[in-house]
């Protein structure tokens, strides 16, 4: 008996519903997969494999070959190359294989389509767990935690215990490193640093932040394992020429009250 051949063969029967999951959760941050035991995930996924194969078998006109299968299974090949010939052989592993990529591809497209109507339908904000696509940082860091729907810049300040004591570095997020559920790494953009908190004149730490110094560079990277807290700033820019314009409509409304109250 092959035991190599019989687990490849049994792996790739119980490969279509582990094609559409990776294909629906596949994305930027993406949250972390389901947390089962080993045995429990084969047990589910062959669950899914049987009425999946059972359907696809329904709808296949030509006769399938089930003694070829489970001889390949069982390692039986001895009884293959005495009761098959060659070209029948080759045949129905062309066929086999065919049959496997067919389901491979159409489990691929329907694991895009469901997550694609699941943007679409707005059912990706993070309150229901069944249909979240991206991890808990994500939505964080786009708002939905704070229910802000419109922002331009992400302003983060983020008290990091340093070598040199306690400090706020802040500055714009412009990009972040996950590890499924875990923070890993922020990237911040026109850094600041100031100190947590200053000694007053007997020396004594206060309740009171220090001066802020800028940090050259472009691009300020902070381990998250070394950050205590983050704060996070959700700021609107506003077009100066629409601002003009407002400006402007206020100020000819004003300009009209007054003409009135002088009538």
């Amino acid at each position: 008996m092959n035991i190599a051949l019989s687990a490849v063969i049994i792996f790739i029967l119980l490969f279509p519903p582990i094609t559409f999951y990776i294909s629906y959760s596949f994305g930027n941050f993406p949250k972390a997969g389901p947390k089962f035991s080993f045995l429990d995930s084969v047990l589910a996924t062959a669950i899914v494999s049987l009425f999946v194969h059972a359907i696809a078998i329904l709808l296949i006109p030509n006769e399938i070959r089930f003694d070829i299968l489970i001889k390949l299974v069982g390692g039986d090949f001895k009884a293959i190359e005495n009761t098959m010939p060659n070209q029948t052989f080759s045949k129905s592993i062309r066929q086999f294989a065919l049959y496997n990529f067919v389901l491979l591809f159409l489990f691929t497209l329907l694991g895009r389509i469901a997550r694609f109507i699941v943007i679409k339908s707005s059912l990706n904000n993070g309150r229901n767990n069944l249909f979240r696509l991206n991890n808990r940082w994500w939505y964080l860091f786009n708002g939905y935690e704070s229910d802000i729907e419109n922002f331009d810049l992400l302003l983060l300040d983020a008290v990091v215990e340093t070598k040199d004591g306690t400090m706020i570095y802040s500055g714009y997020l412009i990009n972040y490193i996950c590890n499924g559920e875990d923070l890993e790494r922020i990237y911040l953009r026109d850094a600041v640093r100031k100190e947590f908190k200053v000694p007053d004149a007997n020396g004594n730490l206060i309740n009171q932040t220090g001066t802020p110094i800028t940090i050259p560079g472009e691009t300020l990277s902070i381990n998250y394992k070394n950050i205590i807290n983050l704060n996070l700033r959700f700021l609107e820019l506003t077009d100066p020429l629409e601002a003009d314009k407002e400006s402007e409509e206020k100020s000819e409304d004003n300009e009209m009250d007054t003409s009135n109250q002088g009538l």
